[in-house]
């Protein structure tokens, strides 16, 4: 019997960002003069921050800002619309119902 060997956890220490990533990322999700992986997510925590009370929007923007930093990845429709001017829906995916034939 193989005992599993224990990993280490997946973290940004021993998963580091490709430049590749920083690229794409502001290739397809930075607006107006973004010019940074952090602009675009400091945009995107302070649009989400925004669902929250008012007197709560401050530590709820930091949060976010500090979960995205921390690797976390929104949906693309998230990057792209949130905090911006585009009338879009920040869903990513659609669900249509199926109708039923039985009565």
């Amino acid at each position: 019997m193989h005992h599993a060997e224990k990993s280490a956890p997946h973290t940004l220490q021993n998963l580091p960002a490709q430049d590749i990533s920083a690229e794409v990322l502001i290739e397809k999700y930075a607006k107006g003069d973004e010019r940074s992986a952090e602009a675009v997510n400091l945009r995107v925590a302070r649009a989400l921050a925004q669902a929250e009370p008012a007197a709560h929007r401050a530590l709820w923007e930091q949060r976010f800002a500090e979960a995205l930093r921390a690797g976390f990845i929104p949906a693309g429709r998230i990057q792209s619309a949130a905090g911006t001017a585009l009338s879009a829906t920040l869903i990513n995916c659609f669900v249509q119902p199926v109708g039923d034939s039985i009565s």
